[in-house]
């Protein structure tokens, strides 16, 4: 009976520990550290122009205007985590081609920006990213995120479902509790996060047009969480890549496809 007591003693202080070090460490295992890429501007690109961008004076990614002088619009890219505004060029073609200025915005301890890489900070840079592309060009705006990008582009929504002409949110989550507590079932990880982060939520007050693009492969974020996001939003248009994962779905997707996207967002 005292080894079972011991035994239940030292699986309880294992339990608390990793509970409090799941607590504590939340946003280093959110937002793990980005590899370093080159800087966009001396990317091989023929025709636009790729410089960085600043709000409030400060760093915050990059901005691509297409050749020519006809500017259709803005669209705003989110990337994910374990990647930096360096990486996001390719996303950023997509919407260029079509004849519109893209903004790539940066979170704070991402990439070349400064400041500390917390879930936080990186909500606040993102609305910060939407505030100061409408102060610049007061035009129609799109947001555009994957992944963790998905869940900022949604916390930017809330409060601004006027100024936002469309949404498009890749392989998302509906909110981040309800993906945490599936990866920890263990750990009452819905009271632990510092904040919910509920997608769903931030965009049920917008009525502009909302495409979620959804893996089923994805085992990172669960299709089943992009379904059910889709399912809950009214305005929302789903569009499901049966052969993609959570890292494979830009491959996965044709011309035709990012067509129907656009289409979807009156924006083709």
């Amino acid at each position: 009976m005292r080894l079972l007591y011991h035994a239940v003693r030292l699986a309880l202080a294992a339990y608390l520990i990793a509970a409090l070090a799941l607590y504590l460490m939340q946003d280093r295992m959110l937002l793990p550290s980005t590899p370093e890429a080159p800087d966009l501007r001396t990317a091989q690109h023929t025709g636009d122009t790729i410089a960085q961008w600043t709000a409030n004076g400060e760093y915050a990614g990059y901005v691509v205007t297409p050749a020519g002088n006809r500017k259709r619009g803005t669209f705003i890219v989110y990337h994910g985590n374990e990647e930096s505004a360096e990486t996001k060029l390719p996303l950023a073609d997509v919407f260029v081609h079509a004849e519109y200025r893209v903004v790539i915005a940066e979170y704070p301890g991402h990439g070349n920006r400064a400041g500390a890489r917390t879930m936080k900070a990186a909500v606040a840079a993102s609305r910060q990213a939407l505030a100061a592309t409408l102060a610049q060009w007061p035009e129609p705006v799109w947001l555009v995120g994957e992944s963790l990008g998905a869940g900022m582009a949604a916390q930017a929504v809330e409060g601004n479902e006027s100024k936002i002409a469309g949404v498009v949110l890749i392989t998302p989550w509906d909110s981040l509790s309800d993906v945490a507590a599936e990866k920890y079932p263990i750990f009452p990880v819905r009271w632990m996060l510092h904040d919910r982060l509920d997608s769903v939520a931030a965009v049920s007050h917008y009525g502009g047009p909302v495409v979620i693009v959804g893996a089923l492969q994805d085992t990172l974020i669960p299709v089943t969480h992009a379904e059910r996001f889709a399912k809950e939003h009214e305005h929302a248009r789903f569009m499901l890549l049966p052969t993609a994962d959570h890292d494979s779905w830009f491959e996965a997707m044709t011309q035709s496809q990012w067509q129907e996207v656009l289409s979807w967002l009156d924006a083709s």
